[in-house]
């Protein structure tokens, strides 16, 4: 039987407000429904070693709650290096082709560590050039695409029949896509996430040797020219209503053992009889609802497949807990 470490996260809004705590956009766009497009401070991995970091928050397309991972405004003939983020998102400054915002709080994307610690479950491309006037412009929830920019591992195979094309969207890309590239690792989003043969390309940064130009492309192969690009990809995590966190006290709950088998066993510091007992998946999914009968009370998960759950108590008086629970 497959065992399971369990790290915990407790996220009170006694101590803590919706803006210090939220990991995405999307959290802090259910927290506050209001919320402008800007940036916000977020941390990405809760108690986790990854540091709180600004990041660019999209409140308003396709209803909002976008965060910003990659963002390149490239000026045409200049190939500066690309600027992989460890510990840092790129905001979003200029939208205007033509900007050169390289060596700028703007220029980059964010590494594997990152995106692992972010929760998301849709996946939005822009791009734009001035080589041409079609747009990249969609958003997909491919799970093979999802799992490779968390990762590195694998590829985007598939997407091409498994996307949503946005508002002023024109491409070939992802439609057109007939190659595939893998195991790019923190090059995932940069190279040939999109790519048919010679012709349509998302790429960023580099040199062919077949060609006199650099390579910066949006649904193109130019190769003797060198237009100015505008790349951008956000992520999402659509349902997330269910884990909003809107206790008011903190419930103190001990998990035992850890690691463990099919059975978990919860025991808290102060009554929790009658409170609810709720099991989400990685996706914001509901798989498991039950209700509290005493201070103590088992769970079994032996059905559980590999994978991150997080585990919600809450009561009608507010009291509210949450813990991240890692599968393997």
């Amino acid at each position: 039987m497959k065992a399971f470490t369990l790290f915990l996260i407790i996220l009170t809004t006694a101590s803590l407000s919706i803006a210090q705590t939220s990991r995405s956009c999307s959290q802090l766009l259910a927290g506050d429904p209001s919320a402008t497009s800007g940036v916000y401070s977020i941390d990405p991995d809760g108690d986790g070693p990854l540091p709180l970091m600004d990041c660019y928050c999209d409140m308003t397309t396709d209803g909002g709650g976008w965060t910003l991972i990659l963002n390149y405004n490239h000026l045409t003939s200049s190939n500066p290096a690309l600027n992989i983020r460890s510990g840092s998102l790129p905001l979003q400054g200029s939208v205007i082709l033509g900007t050169d915002e390289s060596n700028t709080v703007y220029w980059g994307h964010a590494d594997t560590s990152i995106l692992n610690a972010i929760p998301f479950n849709e996946v939005r491309f822009y791009g734009v050039t001035s080589g041409h006037d079609r747009m990249i412009h969609f958003k997909t929830s491919h799970t093979g695409t999802i799992s490779y920019f968390k990762t590195g591992l694998g590829s985007t195979a598939g997407i091409s029949t498994s996307f949503s094309p946005l508002s002023g969207h024109t491409s070939h890309l992802p439609a057109s896509i007939d190659m595939t590239v893998s195991d790019r690792g923190n090059l995932a989003m940069t190279d040939y996430p999109l790519w048919t043969g010679s012709s349509y390309h998302w790429y960023l940064g580099g040199i062919d040797a077949f060609c006199s130009s650099v390579r910066w492309e949006v649904d193109d192969y130019p190769c003797s020219t060198e237009p100015s690009t505008f790349h951008q990809i956000w992520v999402r995590q659509k349902q997330t209503n269910s884990l909003k966190e809107t206790g008011k006290k903190e419930l103190k709950i001990n998990l035992w053992p850890n690691p463990a088998r099919e059975l978990v066993y919860l025991k808290g510091e102060k009554a929790i009889a009658g409170a609810d007992l709720s099991i989400y998946n990685s996706l914001g999914q509901l798989l498991l609802t039950e209700k509290l009968e005493d201070n103590s009370h088992q769970v079994n998960a032996g059905n559980l497949s590999e994978g991150i759950y997080l585990l919600v108590i809450s009561s009608k008086e507010g009291i509210f807990h949450q813990k991240l629970v890692i599968k393997r």
